[in-house]
């Protein structure tokens, strides 16, 4: 039976350009010019199998015939002293290995190099990406189905290929909308970049949203963090090239090798803290690998052609209030802390923030913490290792000097502010451009939030921005605190009808119903003691 498998074997090979180069038992090693010629040879070689009429033995209802079990792979290849030296071959050995008798697999760059040049009743079956023996990078196999032969086969015997490298977040708590909003953009443009300032959770949001889309991507979802020196190409190649399981090879750029890995699959790429010195590597990710898409998580929009910008928001008042009571609870060995509403009332819903005051409650009840946070919010929260500081200086002195100025005259206003107000108010007389490229400096940074209501856009720091931008100011020596600061009104006994000045944010009298944000920020400093009168006279003004 050996020897007539092997004439067998050997009579397609002569009719072809295949090469036998080793022979081993019933096992073959032949290189083929082309990837076509060598699928034909492939197909040949079964039916030649199928055809010959093959003994039986005693008691079998079947023909002893051998059940071949074939792969192919295409690669650069030289031959030197009778032999191929190359990886090439070791791939092509563990294609055959994944295949069951009977069955012929290829890889997909076999595929491509057939092209249009397969036989008309031959199909390829996509069987997925799958983990090769001895190879850190998974491979997408291909079953080859020929007519009249079998064509059923249980699942390609290799490891199983891993569908993403995603890292695990301790319970993700809420976010729902958030994660809603992000497929849909996702799913819809190539390049998307969620931006915020740090600590807000951009990127827990994108890894919990790439968790639920990964079905959607036959090649996988990865996850890469972009490191902040060296060249910028390079370092993006290799982290990327680590991320998918790509060796880089020492005779190539780390971005050439993975680019070509991403050629021709459908992917989703996560790159955390991409900054605008990434944009060209990005730009040619888009431009060479049509089938991927790019979510880029960075405090500021890299400015690409196409680029999607969705500001990742704070947490809702209910989903804070839920993550500030797990993270007590796990301060406190399990037990359950209740008044936390309080603490996460003067976070802004910026999870880094509530983390840091969990753990403080592990020491103070939430009450003794709350009375804290509204004396000494920035020391409450950085500690002796500046936590919360150290995640905004990045940000902080990437600002242009225009910008700077603006922060920390935001950091003097805890009501929400239109235009007008940062263009005269907050700036002074720097002139429209200024001003607009100061305040599009501190959006585009995510130290400010924008509200739209109606026409109009509100501008305010969360009170752990306004914390920091109050301690990098150079009054900072002064108190901080908002609620020390004087009161540009004169008490109100002093306050004629006629003297009242406009209201923060552009709000006049009677405007209830799209001022209510201008009235959050207002109501604490009227119930304020330590605050002149003339803010619980501005808050009448409004209400009346």
């Amino acid at each position: 039976m050996l020897h007539d498998h092997r004439r067998l074997l050997r009579g397609v090979l002569g009719r072809s350009t295949g090469a036998e180069l080793l022979t081993e038992g019933d096992s073959f090693f032949v290189a083929f010019a082309d990837a076509a010629t060598a699928i034909t040879a492939a197909i040949d070689t079964l039916r030649a199998l199928a055809a010959h009429t093959w003994p039986y033995r005693k008691g079998w209802t079947e023909p002893c015939m051998p059940r071949l079990r074939i792969g192919i792979h295409t690669g650069p290849a030289v031959p030197k002293g009778g032999e191929y030296a190359t990886h090439v071959v070791h791939r092509a050995a563990r294609v055959r290995d994944a295949a069951h008798g009977g069955q012929v697999l290829c890889s997909q760059a076999t595929l491509d190099a057939a092209k249009r040049r397969l036989p008309p009743d031959i199909k390829a079956v996509d069987l997925g990406l799958h983990r090769l023996r001895g190879f850190d990078d998974p491979e997408r196999l291909m079953q080859l189905v020929v007519p009249d032969l079998e064509s059923e086969f249980p699942p390609p015997r290799t490891e199983d290929a891993r569908a993403h490298n995603l890292p695990s977040f301790a319970d993700f708590v809420g976010r729902e909308t958030e994660i809603h909003r992000l497929r849909r953009l996702v799913d819809g443009h190539r390049l998307v970049s969620a931006t915020g300032p740090s600590g807000v959770g951009k990127t827990r949001v994108a890894v919990e949203m790439a968790l639920r889309a990964a079905r959607s991507y036959s090649d996988g979802v990865w996850y890469a963090d972009l490191p902040a020196g060296g060249d910028a190409d390079a370092t993006a190649g290799l982290a990327l090239a680590r991320a998918v399981g790509v060796r880089p090879d020492p005779f190539r750029p780390a971005a050439e090798t993975v680019l070509d890995w991403l050629r021709h699959r459908k992917c989703l790429l996560i790159l955390d803290s991409a900054q605008a010195r990434h944009a060209d590597f990005v730009r040619r990710v888009l431009a060479e690998c049509w089938q991927a898409r790019i979510l880029l998580v960075s405090r500021a929009p890299l400015g690409l052609s196409g680029e999607v910008i969705w500001a990742v928001p704070a947490m809702g008042d209910g989903e804070a209030v839920r993550l500030l009571e797990l993270r007590a609870a796990a301060a406190r060995g399990g037990d359950v802390v209740d008044g936390c509403a309080a603490v996460a009332k003067r976070l802004g819903g910026i999870p880094l923030a509530l983390e840091l005051a969990a753990a403080r409650m592990r020491v103070v009840s939430p009450q003794d913490l709350a009375k804290r946070l509204d004396s000494d919010l920035l020391g409450v929260l950085d500690g002796p290792g500046r936590v919360w500081s150290a995640a905004l200086d990045a940000s902080y002195e990437a600002l242009p000097t225009g910008a700077v100025d603006l922060l920390h005259a935001f950091a003097e206003e805890p009501d929400p502010v239109d235009v007008d107000a940062v263009e005269g108010r907050l700036l002074g007389d720097v002139g429209t451009a200024a001003a607009l490229d100061a305040l599009a400096a501190l959006v585009d940074a995510s130290l400010v939030d924008v509200r739209y209501t109606g026409t109009t856009a509100l501008y305010r720091l969360s009170a752990p921005v306004r914390a920091y931008a109050a301690s990098r100011a150079p009054s900072s020596s002064a108190s901080s605190d908002p609620a020390c600061r004087p009161d540009p009104d004169p008490p109100a006994d002093h306050v004629a009808p006629h003297d009242f000045g406009p209201l923060p944010g552009g709000v006049v009298p009677g405007a209830l119903p799209g001022s209510l944000f201008a009235v959050s920020g207002l109501l604490p400093a009227a119930t304020d003691d330590r605050r002149w009168p003339g803010d619980a006279v501005r808050v009448g003004k409004l209400l009346w």
